[in-house]
């Protein structure tokens, strides 16, 4: 059996980060992937993700977020493959709505640069978008988009150069502590390892026995043709989130493949092996409606759609830490369908854990015995 001083398991965007980050360090690391590079069954896939710092969720996100966009930015200068387009962003709701008043949190505890507009501003500023007078925004300049398989693949190339083995198609069977070690079992032998990293995206409560209590979720993003209008570009248009009622809209301008419009933590429940890969009129109707109310200049038909999977937690806050009872193995993973712009910086957390037992980060409130002891 090989021995690496640490294994990951999963090569989407936290498992491409978390090995591109210890290898970057001189830690000799083997990743498992059960399927090829971005592939499109998980949760990384679908060309572009949203990046905002003034974060409504929680400002605790906020210095993650800053230390991720510079890192994307940094990684983007040392490839020189557009990974990175800033656009500007929009948090649209009630004034009084958890979107705002959250965002307005974050922004000011954390000095952010921020206009609140009215609706009537809004939409003269940015006619792509409709906005009655029931309504206000934020606006955050220094918000924008990710290129996600973009991403992925800078980060794999990356590790690789740093010496990183990677072995795709290779699903694990199983892990345990044997003789003060890790021993992975997978499709293609057994490794051991000092440290084993678990970063399945949806199948981390399969590969952790269940040990914590994640919920994955079907989504349904979809593309629709901008006719060329400028208005939708990114030059045009920003990013968005928008808020109605308790249902929470998103979308990205045209860079080429349509506006990508999606209702965010609203599909069904999902085993990740079976997961209807079909859209129905029923994934359709509701974001028509928002588009009709929010978009009308819009065409309502999609161009291209796809499905991914969110991995949520009770309290839709991500888990990164060691596992409990077992400081040799860490989880970063269940993110909530809001993880992706944190990639970078998880990355560099988890090789601080790992390496010197500790992080400058203050992620206390993301930690995996938050579960264990019912909270």
């Amino acid at each position: 059996m090989r021995r690496f001083e640490a294994v990951v398991v999963g090569c989407g965007v936290m498992g491409s980060a978390v090995s591109r980050s210890l290898a970057s360090r001189g830690v000799s690391v083997l990743t498992v992937e059960r399927y090829g590079l971005n592939h499109g069954l998980g949760s990384s896939h679908g060309k572009t993700r949203i990046i905002r710092q003034a974060y409504a969720e929680d400002p605790r996100y906020v210095p993650l977020v800053k230390r991720a966009l510079a890192s994307w930015q940094d990684l983007q200068e040392q490839t020189g493959v557009p990974l990175v387009r800033l656009t500007g962003g929009l948090m649209i709701g009630d004034p009084e709505g958890p979107l705002v008043r959250g965002t307005l949190r974050s922004a000011r505890k954390h000095d952010l640069e921020f206009r609140e507009m009215s609706g009537r501003e809004l939409g003269e500023e940015f006619p792509a978008l409709r906005a009655g007078s029931e309504v206000s925004a934020v606006h955050e300049r220094t918000a924008g988009v990710l290129f996600a398989e973009r991403c992925i693949q800078a980060l794999y190339e990356r590790a690789s150069q740093d010496g990183c083995e990677f072995r795709f198609n290779e699903p694990l069977y199983s892990w345990r502590r044997r003789a003060g070690a890790i021993e992975v079992s997978t499709s293609n032998g057994r490794y051991v390892t000092d440290k084993l990293v678990i970063c399945a995206g949806p199948w981390t409560g399969r590969v952790m026995g269940d040990a914590l209590p994640l919920k994955c979720e079907r989504q349904v993003p979809l593309w629709f043709d901008s006719g060329g209008n400028a208005a939708f570009m990114p030059g045009k248009m920003p990013i968005f989130v928008a808020e109605e009622g308790r249902r929470l809209f998103y979308g990205i301008p045209d860079f080429g493949d349509g506006v990508k419009v999606a209702e965010h933590h609203a599909g069904p429940p999902v085993d990740p092996d079976f997961v209807d890969r079909r859209v129905t009129d029923r994934d359709l109707a509701s974001v028509a409606g928002f588009m009709k109310r929010r978009l009308p200049a819009l065409d309502r038909r999609p161009v291209a759609s796809t499905t991914c999977i969110y991995t949520n937690t009770p309290d839709t806050h991500f888990v990164i830490g060691p596992c409990p009872g077992d400081q040799g193995v860490l989880v970063v993973s269940a993110c909530s369908g809001h993880g992706f712009k944190f990639a970078s910086v998880i990355g560099e957390i988890a090789a601080d854990l790992l390496i010197d037992g500790g992080t400058r980060y203050d992620i206390g409130f993301l930690g995996p015995g938050r579960f264990a002891r019912g909270g």
